[in-house]
Formats: C-alpha cells, structure tokens, sequence
C-alpha cells in the first residue's frame, strides 16, 4: 500500500485546483493507494469532504497563510508532520509552500516530492511574484517530479526542465446539456426566453478580471444579463461598484453550489476574462456542455475543444460585445479523451504508484 499525502490550497468550490483533485479522486481506483489531503480551512466545501471521505481520504487542516501569518503557519505545518510522516510521496499543489513542505518532507526521509503547477502566474502581485519565481527555481530541483496542467504553464514554470502534462478533465456526462435544468434555473434566476443569459464561473479575485463586466455591462443592451458563480476578495466591492453604476439589473450572484453543471444549461454564452490561467476546467466545462465560450487571449488555446470557442484581447471590450451577437447556439460536441476523467485518470494513478517519470513525458 503506497501512502501519499496530497497538499491543495483550499477545499472551495470555486478553486480550480481544489475542482482538479475532486474530479480525479472522485474517480481514482484506489486499489493500492492511502491517501490523506492537507488543505488550508478557507471555507471548505461540505460536498468536496464529503467526495473525499467516501473515498475514506483523511482530511487534514492548516490555518490559511494569508490570515495566519507565515510564522504560524509553519509552526503548524511542522506539527503536521510530527505527528504525520509516514508517507511514501507528498504531491504538492502549493507552489509557494512546496519550498517549506519539501524542506519538511526531508527531515522525514519522504523520498518522492511531486510539484504540480496550475497557473503561469505565481502571483497577482509584482513583487511577490518575483520571489515566488526564485522560490520556484529552488523547488522545480528539489522535486523528484514535475507535473503541469499545461504545456504552456510547464515551459513558463519550470523552463527547460522535464515535466509531465495533467489535463484538467471532467466527467463528460455530468456536463452536458439539459433542457430540463436550462427551463428549471432560469425559471428560478427570473431569465426570459428572449434574454440571452452570460455566465462567469470563478472566484472574485484579481486574476479573474472580474470588473471587465462592469465595461461590458455598460454597453450591452437590455436583453443581457450576466450570472456570477462564486465567492471571493471582490465579491463585496464588485457589487458595490454596479450599484454606483446602477447596473445591478443586469447581474445575479450565485454563491459557490453544488449544481453548477445545471447553470451552465441555462446559459447562453460563458466567458473568463482572466489576466492568466493555467488551463481553467471551468472552459472545459462549459464546452462540454456545447456553450460558446469567449476566453481572454490570457489563456492557452489548449483549452479549445469547440470551434466556435473565441479568444479575445481583454482590452478590447467592443469585440466582446459584437462576439455576443454571433452563433450563440450550442454547438454540436465532439469530445475526445483528452479531457475525459474516466481515461485521464489511469494516467494520474500511474503517477501516484510512481510508475511514470518526467523523461516518458518530457516535453
């Protein structure tokens, strides 16, 4: 029995690399496997530590960095591991951490340290981004594998160094389209059929661009309304400022839920004008569900799967506009195993039993 121990940076719902583990481990077959997962306690989804213990996975808790202070949560990263140090790999998730974790992980003979990067961007914010980068350099040496959701985030993060590409995949089937939930939500958000439905699905923080809609709200007629999923550092502010704008009429907030795949039935077209992305499972998603989806030309185009997904510069807001107004039927789906949980997952357990190396997959 190989025992792992998987560090995330949070248990939300609206964290895409907290939405990563749960589709894999949702589906993982854990014949061989003992797995525990360390995650920071800002707010944890009730549904995802349910997904976890049915897979009898321990969860354990830290105190969230930015609120703790580095101080405390080192001292409670250190007495985690006193009293949890029997593991045979430490799959971190938490690029900033992994420099702590992997120093810690040492100190118990943990010979297998996996560092897997989600996003091209370490941080919203300049400087800390220049020191995450020199963290990075350290701790893409010290991992005895390299994992990237992304051939784009692989060659920004780790350089020429080896890498094995994750897809961020779904459940396909969970996914698709429903008239039954399109007709049921927008019945219950107040949606006419002749309104044509945006939606955005994400957390309100500064990497997601949320206060473009604010711009593109300005200039779209009255037949638009824009769904907002999710929580965050914005979220207040962000409602504050369509109400100075007297916009609120076009917005609805959803907080994070547990149904998400029936909103994205009930929309029209989904967007994600992100500054950087790794390859967001959102876009995958939505696409699944056969939705047209316009991305910021932020995010790599290997998120692509339908034809009519459009990639626009997110300083161009006209171009957003006049996009909402072109082929906006869900588009006929081919869906390949590229994104497929069921396939992709046989993948992610070969990692996990340490049966793939960085050299099989250099890319």
């Amino acid at each position: 029995m190989k025992r792992i121990l998987i560090v995330l940076p949070t248990l939300t719902q609206t964290n895409g690399v907290a939405t990563f583990l749960i589709n894999y481990l949702e589906n993982i077959n854990m014949d061989g496997l003992k797995i525990d997962v360390l995650a920071s306690n800002l707010r944890p989804s009730k549904e995802y530590q349910k997904v976890l213990k049915e897979k009898n996975i321990k969860i354990y808790f830290l105190p969230f960095i930015r609120e703790c202070g580095l101080n405390k949560y080192i001292k409670s990263l250190k007495e985690f591991f006193d009293e949890n140090h029997d593991y045979d790999m430490i799959y971190s998730n938490v690029i900033n951490q992994s420099i702590l974790i992997f120093h810690i992980a040492k100190k118990y003979k943990i010979k297998e340290l996996v560092l897997h990067a989600h996003a091209t961007i370490s941080s919203d914010k300049k400087i800390k981004r220049y020191i995450n980068n020199l963290l990075i350099n350290i701790v893409s040496f010290q991992a005895t594998k390299r994992i990237a959701c992304s051939k784009l985030v692989g060659k920004t993060m780790y350089g020429n160094k080896s890498f094995i590409v994750v897809n961020n995949a779904i459940e396909y089937d969970k996914y698709k389209f429903s008239q039954q939930n399109r007709e049921k939500i927008r019945k219950k958000i107040n949606i006419s059929d002749n309104e044509v439905l945006i939606g955005f699905v994400g957390r309100f923080a500064p990497q997601k661009n949320i206060y473009f809609f604010i711009k593109l709200a300005k200039i779209l007629n009255k037949n638009y309304k824009i769904v907002m999923i999710g929580t965050g550092e914005q979220k207040n502010n962000f409602i504050k400022k369509i109400e100075e704008y007297e916009l609120k009429n076009k917005f609805i907030f959803i907080d994070e839920c547990n149904n998400v795949e029936e909103y994205y039935s009930a929309m029209d077209i989904f967007m994600l004008p992100s500054l950087y992305e790794g390859l967001p499972v959102v876009s995958i998603e939505a696409q699944a569900n056969g939705l047209k989806c316009i991305l910021s030309d932020k995010i790599t185009r290997e998120c692509k799967i339908l034809t009519q997904t459009v990639f626009l510069p997110i300083n161009e807001v006209e171009k957003w506009k006049n996009n909402c107004n072109k082929n906006i039927e869900r588009s006929d789906i081919f869906l390949d195993d590229k994104f497929n949980i069921k396939v992709q997952n046989k993948i992610f357990k070969k990692i996990l039993l340490n049966e793939v190396t960085n050299e099989e997959n250099r890319e």
